[in-house]
């Protein structure tokens, strides 16, 4: 009879899980019930339970992580509540439901197990820790809680978090000890150099030291042609002084020679005003965009201690970085040597601030050079009107 209800038990889980459980759960699983109830079934012998407490500890592993089938936080309890529905179909007396039920609800991971079922139920929900299989089942762990909380763990962070699980648990019962503590401990070495792996790993990614040199030609290609772009940008803004200076010169020298106010007169001088003004004028704009787009500036944004603790502003740049004391600016620097990742996304702030100011360099240069042309232009047109029509 025990039996059968054992084997009826294990249907009704297979059967739960495979329509309620979310694909996500790959760790709490029926795989993982069937190891516990197993474990369950080989500490209870190794104890010396009597056949009925050791099938109500079994029915209890079965059914501790059904409650997952809705989600993790409270599934202790929804848990208990289907392994009660199930005994209850099958008749079971009220005292031992209730002792199932207890045993389920003592899984609850800031529980500390006081009865001896209790830490065998314990034990064997735990007793990967202490066998073979365990990467692999820290590998679907890993899977699970990643696909749940939506976030990726690094290989370093999930070695990490693996290790103090494995240091904070311990086994409760001798029989699971002498089972499982030797391959645990084993586990813990082997973890370790994992996790020194995964350190250094992570320092090669931080360093750059993974990313080839293509990354930093990229980088170092890119600030070359932008400052190569802002030379230019510097030269075509220094032709146009240079041009409209000396035009505006000679109009000036002209203009103070050979035409006075008092010798104006309609038919003589008084015709080349217009052409002469709209030239003199022209110059006078090209010049002064021209210079807006030369003019050296020393900018920099506004920033909190938090925006650079969060690095999201760059202090390669120095006009933000003269805000500084020395010395916290230093740190700065040693801290980007430290996470090379974080050094690029400083650089391509930068690259991404030089852009701005090329684009406002082109643009005053446009406005330069279009004034230039069209009052060239147009003091042509009104030069050869005087001397067609006047």
């Amino acid at each position: 009879m025990n039996k059968e209800l054992l084997q009826e038990a294990r249907q009704y889980v297979y059967d739960f899980l495979t329509e309620h459980l979310p694909a996500e759960y790959v760790f709490h699983d029926y795989d993982h019930a069937e190891e516990v109830a197993e474990i369950s079934a080989l500490l209870t012998k190794r104890a010396g339970f009597p056949e009925e407490d050791a099938l109500l500890l079994q029915l209890a592993a079965w059914f501790h992580d059904v409650g997952y089938a809705e989600g993790t936080q409270g599934h202790e309890e929804r848990s208990a509540s289907i392994a009660r529905r199930f005994m209850e179909e099958k008749g079971m007396v009220e005292e031992n439901i209730q002792f199932v039920e207890q045993l389920i609800r003592s899984t609850r991971h800031d529980n500390v197990p006081e009865a001896i079922p209790e830490k065998i139920l314990h034990d064997a929900n735990y007793s990967f820790l202490g066998r073979k299989r365990f990467e692999r089942r820290g590998q679907l762990l890993r899977l699970e809680e990643e696909r749940l909380s939506g976030e990726r763990y690094t290989l370093l962070e999930w070695n990490r978090k693996l290790l103090d699980m494995q240091m904070s648990t311990k086994f409760h019962t001798i029989w699971a000890q002498e089972e499982f503590s030797r391959r645990r401990n084993k586990n813990i070495a082997e973890h370790k150099e994992n996790l020194v792996k995964a350190r250094k790993t992570t320092i090669r990614k931080q360093t750059g030291k993974d990313f080839g040199r293509g990354v930093d030609t990229i980088y170092r290609v890119t600030l070359r042609n932008h400052i190569n772009l802002s030379s230019i940008a510097d030269g075509k803004a220094n032709m146009i002084i240079s041009i409209n200076t000396l035009v505006l010169s000679i109009l000036i020298t002209a203009a103070s020679a050979g035409i006075s106010l008092s010798q104006l007169t309609i038919g003589d001088n008084l015709k080349f005003v217009i052409p002469v003004f709209i030239l003199m004028l022209t110059s006078l704009t090209a010049i002064t965009f021209a210079v807006f787009s030369a003019m050296p500036k020393v900018s920099g944004q506004e920033f909190t201690e938090e925006d650079v603790r969060q690095h999201r502003v760059s202090l390669l740049y120095f006009g933000n970085f003269l805000k500084i004391p020395k010395d916290e600016f230093v740190s700065y620097l040693r801290g980007l040597k430290e996470d090379q990742a974080i050094l690029y996304d400083d650089l391509s702030r930068d690259l991404y601030n030089l852009g701005l100011v090329l684009q406002k360099k082109y643009r005053l240069l446009t406005y330069a050079y279009r004034v230039f042309v069209g009052g060239l232009a147009l003091s042509f047109i009104a030069f050869l009107a005087t001397f067609l029509f006047l």
